[in-house]
């Protein structure tokens, strides 16, 4: 058994003064994704093309367009059982949602629904290997078990990075599939107290010295590409995608906005509210930089095409190992080290604003612990006892 179930119609024409017949397919996916399908005209009959046993057949649908809609349906459906290795039951009722279909629907509203495109990656992968992992057929067969035994399979088949918590992947899959069963209306069977369970880790941030460690042995351009994510606190991509023209000069603060061109979107569709002042001596340092790149390429950080650059990670850790850097170098890491000396200085919800985080709980989680100093104590509480 292999490939899709086809619909085809038998449909009546005339050529010339001649009546004559032909075969036409009704189409019900385009792309992978269900579309609407539309009775042919001057349509007499319908049948199901498909393969099984390693024969292409033809299957009698009967002469009336629902009708064989339904006999699609209920043959893709009788196939998802043999694929499950479960026994066809006989088909009663066709109006009951099978999951392959919930997920097919789903998969092209998300594209629909203008979201980012690793956004839609995101729901798609894991709707996708619900359905294709899960001893389930309909979707009101889908219960607390159901989503355990998805857990298990996510377990021992979904990859983690090596520095990654395969808990939280599994904590992520979860929460799409929430929303996936949500727009079904339906809710999680699985309480969220049973999730798995995820240990916390306190966020950290970047020493001066090992910022310093560093830049010791970083070219000029590391060296504007690590300052740049130590003085922004932008992520990866926001610094991927910064135009010279994101940059006041004159001022000496930096935004960045939506490069539609590059199909980049600020995340959570909102520009920072404010520009983030940079020191004086790293716009000294972009100057430069600026007189040193491609006159007719509007990126400051480009690749060897001028189109955004994806590996500023892996040139961050070039200067690092030639550096001798222990510790293991995230870009993320830098942002933390931005948001926990603002937040210091200034307060979380500076430092929230100038992060871009929509919620300041989210902010909240990016500061690190610091060394309180003694002096620092004994000023704090100087008045008291007095």
């Amino acid at each position: 058994m292999r490939g899709r179930v086809t619909l085809i119609a038998r449909v009546r024409k005339m050529q010339g003064d001649k009546l004559t017949f032909a075969l036409e397919k009704v189409e019900t996916v385009r792309r992978g994704k269900p579309v609407d399908p539309r009775e042919p005209e001057h349509a007499t009959s319908f049948y199901l093309r498909l393969t099984e046993n390693g024969k292409r057949k033809m299957v009698p649908a009967g002469d009336d367009f629902q009708a064989a809609l339904t006999a699609l349906r209920n043959k893709e459906v009788q196939r998802e059982y043999v694929k499950r290795g479960l026994d066809v039951p006989e088909f009663t009722r066709s109006d009951r949602p099978t999951i392959s279909e919930a997920v097919a629907q789903f998969v092209k509203n998300q594209a629909a629904l203008d979201k980012a495109e690793s956004t839609v990656y995101g729901y798609t992968r894991a709707a996708e290997q619900f359905r294709d992992s899960c001893r389930r057929l309909y979707m009101d067969e889908i219960d607390r078990q159901t989503m355990i035994d998805h857990i298990g399979w996510l377990r021992e088949n979904v990859a983690t990075r090596s520095f990654g918590d395969q808990t939280n992947t599994i904590r992520t899959r979860l929460q799409y599939l929430s929303v996936f069963l949500r727009e079904n209306g339906m809710t999680m069977p699985l309480a969220k107290r049973d999730w798995p369970k995820v240990e916390h880790r306190n966020p950290e941030a970047y020493t001066t010295e090992q910022v310093n460690q560093l830049l010791s042995k970083a070219t000029e351009d590391e060296k504007d590409l690590i300052l740049f994510f130590m003085f922004t606190g932008f992520r990866d991509s926001e610094a991927a995608h910064t135009y010279w023209s994101d940059v006041n000069f004159k001022r000496g603060t930096v935004n960045v906005s939506d490069k539609p061109e590059h199909g980049f979107r600020i995340k959570n569709r909102k520009q920072r509210k404010s520009d983030i002042m940079l020191p004086a001596d790293f716009v000294e340092r972009l100057r430069k930089r600026q007189e040193r790149s491609a006159a007719d390429c509007a990126l400051i950080f480009p690749n060897s095409n001028c189109k955004p650059d994806s590996a500023l990670l892996a040139r961050v850790r070039n200067a690092a190992k030639r550096a001798g850097f222990k510790e293991r170098v995230t870009l993320h890491k830098f942002r933390k080290t931005f948001g926990t000396r603002y937040a210091e200085k200034y307060g979380i919800v500076n430092a929230q604003r100038l992060l871009g985080h929509a919620d300041i709980r989210t902010t909240r989680g990016y500061l690190a612990e610091t060394n309180i100093p003694r002096d620092a104590v004994e000023s704090l509480f100087a008045d008291i006892g007095k």
